[in-house]
């Protein structure tokens, strides 16, 4: 019979921590308060209610394609176009609507998909999903970590973390089977490990938020949580094969 394995109470502890960060006593608080406006940035509500009707009219576009694909619709290139010339009309006119350039991110990653996006002859259009990304965050975050934000802001934090943790962790992968060790991105060095550990935050902060992906994905992405998986596991087989 192989002996049992038995650890700490503070190993166990150190454990939960490192594979379920939720479980640390030092995880931050996300706060949402449903009397708060919408969009923090934008306090008009007629006006807030014209743009997320362009909002729609971009998304329609790309739901009416999914719809006849496989007819004689217009091409995925043609959907996208149009898409991406509502909202860049609505950006243009709305910099500070956040929303916005979070869907705009999104229709590149449908157009171009998240594998190689960061790379050769689409790395243009990745780095504008990744600068529509940010800028996202930046416009609906909070201004202190102890303010809370509206059930709508925190829905789209969540989506903004977790779109943009998508790409970083796409770009590990591609980095993992690339000849070269690291790509250039706003003038900065980024390797593959650098490329995990920042989807693995960003994963992170996504499921702060609520995002169920994300959450999932923050655990399995965490390179520190597969380093101590591996040491558990060479430790645990050496006990029990009496090493």
């Amino acid at each position: 019979m192989q002996p049992t394995v038995q650890l700490s109470k503070a190993d166990s502890k150190v454990l939960a921590q490192v594979f379920d960060p939720e479980s640390s006593p030092n995880r931050p608080e996300v706060l949402v308060d449903p009397s708060l406006p919408p969009d923090a940035r934008i306090q008009d509500q007629d006006l807030l209610s014209t743009l997320k009707a362009q909002e729609k009219r971009a998304i329609r576009v790309i739901e009416e394609y999914e719809k006849s694909r496989g007819t004689s619709s217009p091409s995925k290139e043609a959907a996208y176009l149009s898409a991406l010339s509502i909202l860049d009309n609505l950006i243009s006119q709305r910099p500070e609507y956040a929303s916005a350039r979070n869907n705009r991110a999104q229709l590149r990653r449908w157009r171009f998909e998240d594998r190689r996006l960061l790379f050769s002859a689409t790395k243009s259009e990745g780095l504008a999903a990744v600068h529509d990304l940010q800028t996202s965050i930046s416009l609906a975050s909070p201004g202190r970590p102890s303010e809370a934000v509206s059930p709508g802001q925190g829905k789209l934090l969540a989506q903004s973390y977790t779109q943009l943790a998508a790409i970083y962790h796409a770009g590990s992968k591609d980095l993992a089977e690339a000849s070269s060790n690291d790509i250039e991105i706003d003038g900065e060095k980024w390797t593959g490990q650098r490329f995990e550990e920042e989807a693995s935050r960003l994963f992170y902060l996504g499921a702060l938020y609520g995002n169920e992906v994300a959450k999932a994905l923050a655990v399995h992405t965490n390179p520190h949580a597969k380093l101590c998986g591996n040491i558990v596991k060479e430790a645990m087989r050496k006990e029990i094969e009496g090493v």
